[in-house]
């Protein structure tokens, strides 16, 4: 029950004002978890927090565009460009943007501030759950049948270590393409 809290506490946090993804602990979970539908109710759970963010950053940025926009780019790894991207995919076609856009390293936080913009709340929040929940669900996939079928031998501390080695190499990666200073 702590941990579902915890997941979904990063979700809406990442949805708001945190830089780590929600696929990190969602991964750490679905390789701890022996049974799999847990790691569904995980995933639901970080959605739901992600919904809850989403839901805050729409309406704020309705009231409040400038105030927002100021905010996300106070966040280490949002950027200029990625708002103008946001922008720029919203006006070619709206939903194919909420749906593909977080899958390319822009955070949906962004998304959430430009929408109101583009679509009312509902529409947003119908596109929201299947564009948090097709990456979490990936991530965990992976991390669950690597876990439990292509790993099974190893110690959970070797996969914990190896867990944490692929997310550093990730993070890496990413604050050099999207750097945080």
């Amino acid at each position: 029950m702590v941990m579902m809290i915890v997941i979904f506490i990063w979700g809406l946090s990442e949805a708001t004002w945190f830089f780590i993804i929600p696929d990190v602990i969602l991964s750490l979970y679905a390789i701890r978890k022996k049974k799999f539908k847990y790691v569904i109710y995980a995933n639901l759970t970080a959605a739901a927090g992600a919904l809850a963010g989403g839901i805050i950053i729409f309406i704020w940025s309705s009231s409040n565009a400038g105030q927002t926009e100021a905010f996300m780019l106070s966040i280490p790894t949002v950027h200029e460009y990625m708002i103008e991207h946001v922008h720029r995919t919203m006006r070619d076609s709206t939903f194919t943007a909420l749906i593909t856009g977080p899958l390319f390293g822009v955070p949906y936080k962004l998304f959430a501030a430009a929408a109101h913009e583009y679509t009312g709340l509902v529409l947003f929040l119908i596109f929201t759950i299947p564009a948090r929940l097709l990456r979490f669900l990936t991530v965990s996939i992976i991390a669950y049948a690597l876990s439990h079928y292509v790993f099974k031998t190893l110690s959970m501390q070797m996969k914990v270590i190896i867990w944490s080695i692929v997310w550093i190499i990730v993070y890496v990666i990413y604050f050099s393409i999207h750097s945080p200073f």
